[in-house]
């Protein structure tokens, strides 16, 4: 009697039951060296209709690693196609049932603020100071991302700006190395949760690793001169806070870093990355960046690229095919180890099993009808993007909007703007399911009359608001004028603009001016003009109706400025956390800095006004010392002292009084959002320990040094300095510590 033999036993890595890294080690020994080299690429597959059988073909034969869900590589200002779920199934399919090892591919996209559900821009929502509501938030936009069958998203971006004119500045959270962190863990957070295979769920990557913030003269792509201490104690601490959280991968930038190619830096991606940190998850080339290694006059050939790539610490090259072309003849020559290919194929498998690829390769095509723009996800939104406006100026208490109010003007080129509300780097969001200001507004306040004009710089505009009891004039810049790739020379507002704010401001008539800038723009005119100025920046989906609650007075404006604002062009950089020149002490009194300028900001850090007024008091320090492993506690009473529900955010601030090097003359180390109803108070509390007094020293190390810390708590970085914390111990001891 014939029977059929038993079946094969399944392979270890096959197996879910199995932890993860004996997964990745089963699968990495059964792996040819072509096979390994595979996963080391990613590939765009652009025009895929035409060229679906190589497609299909290279899927088979493992020739990719993972897919970039793109067309080009500014696919945030260029129209995209929308994501096809059955598509990416069949092409999941040729590699996962149909090749030797069924190793399925990792999708990419860039997921950075929002799929159909659109949130702020980043730059826009880290004013909010509140990470819990935008880890949550991002958590509906990754479910939104994965039912589409997204799987790894590039973003949070954690670069460190202090030059407004850069066109990505859009995509940072701002000058401050202590709220980017923040924003970074609440982002890793929110795409990954606790666990990233679960559904719902992404792959987060931290870019761009590190200092492409810094491009000179604010030029996209330039070269970056941060210096030793100001990369280790501003620029990488974001990076570290993201390893800390968890974060599946990294992207390195396309910037030369002093002398070095950030995507060459093996100091920076082996060194401080990998071994430094310990940090296990993979890092992945920007679009070309290995290829613009020749251009960088550091590879004569793409050969030398790929061997400096690897060598470096790349895991993933993006898109140019460099590895696939490459690296068997570098190893095979013995000028790569074979046990740098070993370890960057091993981090890219531990991120698959990470997402559960392995165990869940496919995605549901009917999913994402239940889950695109679902009420949870607009009403998140909508908040976040309420708490992100900041009001600047609000003379004679012109906001909120009275009720007694008849007719409005809502005008200029923003008032009746769809796409623009999604800024720079969206590609999933639909114009068409935007809320415009003045829908917004209607839709919140129907006893008001709100009339428009055309959006045109026109007599009948003039004269829309000479008829009105009060002008909403909505300005700024679209996403067609910042975003990678667009920079901007002058700090301003774009051509004519500053002339539309004089001409309604001459009218004499109440004048409220709403800067809808992706950056945070001076405005002379509103200046001048304006009773009221008010920065919604890039707020997403929800925009008007968002806008409508703050202006309306549903919700007190409670965001603050992640960035300091400049008076002109000339002062930038200029940013809160600077190092003074040692003239500006009391025996250099004639230090003015500039001759046809002030030396102060327009406004600064951390600066937002609300509808209520705020007073702190009884600030006390638990103890006047400490020791390096001990904790302190600095507290304040919060009160509303004014007529409205309002949140405020309090910020604790320090100044290292003497140090090995010198240091900011104040420093961000927490802040709270705390909301109270008029009359109310609470106590506010920080705790205080080592871990936020050290950095990076003249030893070239992170260390606790003692002596003196002033601190400061207040609602923004003019906060004054009242107390006094003495850190004892010796400098061996804190080291050490």
């Amino acid at each position: 009697m014939n029977q059929n033999p038993p079946p094969a036993p399944r392979p270890a890595y096959q197996n879910p039951a199995l932890p993860a890294e004996e997964r990745v080690a089963d699968l990495l020994a059964r792996m040819t060296q072509a096979e390994k080299i595979g996963q080391l690429g990613q590939v765009a597959m652009f025009s895929f209709a035409e060229r679906r059988e190589e497609y299909l073909a290279g899927a088979r034969a493992g020739q990719w690693g993972s897919r970039i869900l793109a067309e080009s590589a500014w696919a945030g200002n260029n129209p995209e196609p929308a994501l096809d779920p059955a598509q990416l199934n069949e092409v999941q399919r040729a590699a996962v049932e149909e090749s030797r090892l069924g190793i399925p591919l990792l999708y990419g996209r860039d997921v950075i603020y929002g799929h159909r559900t659109v949130l702020p821009i980043p730059h826009t929502y880290a004013a909010s100071f509140n990470p819990d509501l935008v880890e949550q938030a991002l958590g509906d936009v990754a479910a939104e991302a994965a039912a589409d069958g997204v799987r790894w998203t590039f973003s949070p971006m954690v670069d460190l700006v202090r030059d407004p004119r850069w066109g990505r500045v859009i995509e940072s959270c701002g000058e401050d190395p202590f709220l980017t962190s923040q924003m970074a863990v609440a982002a890793v957070r929110g795409f990954q949760g606790d666990d990233p295979a679960a559904p719902g769920r992404l792959l987060a990557c931290a870019k761009h690793f590190a200092g492409y913030g810094g491009a000179e003269g604010g030029r996209d792509y330039d070269t970056t001169g941060w210096s030793e201490n100001t990369l280790h104690n501003m620029i990488l601490p974001p990076f570290a806070a993201a390893a800390r959280a968890g974060v599946a991968s990294m992207m390195a930038g396309f910037h030369d870093l002093g002398g070095t190619p950030s995507s060459a830096s093996q100091d920076l991606i082996r060194g401080w990355l990998k071994d430094g940190l310990g940090w296990n998850g993979f890092v992945v080339s920007d679009w070309g960046s290995i290829y613009d290694l020749i251009g960088h006059g550091v590879a004569q050939d793409e050969r030398e690229a790929a061997r400096l790539g690897l060598a470096a610490g790349l895991d993933l090259e993006m898109t140019a095919g460099f590895y696939e072309r490459n690296i068997g003849a570098l190893l095979d020559a013995g000028t790569l180890p074979e046990a740098w290919l070993d370890d960057a194929v091993r981090r890219l498998l531990r991120a698959k099993f990470r997402a559960g690829l392995f165990d869940r390769p496919y995605t549901d095509p009917a999913l994402a009808r239940t889950l695109h723009c679902h009420p949870d996800h607009l009403a998140r939104a909508r908040e976040l993007a309420s708490q992100s406006v900041v009001l600047l100026k609000n003379q004679g208490g012109l906001l909120p909007l009275a009720p007694t109010l008849k007719k409005v003007a809502v005008l200029g080129p923003y008032a009746e703007a769809r796409r623009e509300h999604l800024g720079s780097w969206c590609l999933n969001g639909r114009p068409e399911e935007v809320t415009t200001v003045l829908d917004g507004l209607r839709a919140a306040a129907p006893g008001i009359a709100f009339t428009t004009a055309n959006a045109a710089f026109s007599d009948a505009l003039i004269d829309t608001a000479r008829q009105a009891e009060l002008t909403l004039l909505c300005v700024g810049e679209s996403h067609l004028r910042n975003g990678e790739n667009k920079s901007i020379a002058e700090l301003a507002l774009p051509p004519g603009q500053e002339e539309l704010i004089a001409a309604c401001g001459r009218l004499g008539l109440p004048l409220v001016v709403i800067d809808f800038s992706g950056r945070y723009l001076p405005s002379p005119a509103a200046e001048a003009h304006a009773q009221a100025i008010v920065h919604a920046g890039s707020l997403g989906t929800e925009a008007g109706a968002a806008l409508a609650r703050v202006l309306l007075g549903e919700v007190s404006p409670s965001g603050k400025l992640p960035m300091t604002i400049p008076r002109c062009t000339g002062q930038i950089p200029i940013y809160y956390n600077r190092k003074l020149p040692a003239k500006i002490a009391p025996t250099c009194a004639t230090y003015r800095g500039y001759e046809d300028e002030r030396l102060t900001p327009l406004y600064r850090f951390g600066f937002g006004l609300s509808y209520s007024t705020f007073r702190l008091a009884n600030l006390g320090l638990s103890s006047g010392t400490m020791p390096p492993d001990g904790t302190v506690q600095f507290s304040a009473t919060l009160t509303n002292t004014g007529p409205r529900r309002a949140a405020e955010v309090v910020q604790l601030y320090i100044r290292d009084s003497v140090a090995s090097t010198t240091r900011p003359e104040r420093e961000l180390k927490g802040f709270q959002r705390i909301e109270l109803g008029p009359g109310e108070s609470a106590r506010v509390s920080f705790s205080i320990a080592a871990d936020q007094l050290r950095f990076y020293t003249a030893n070239r190390r992170w260390e606790l040094e003692p002596g003196e810390f002033r601190l400061a708590l207040g609602t923004d970085s003019a906060a004054p300095f009242t107390h006094t914390l003495t850190v004892t111990g010796t400098p061996e001891h804190n080291a050490k510590t």
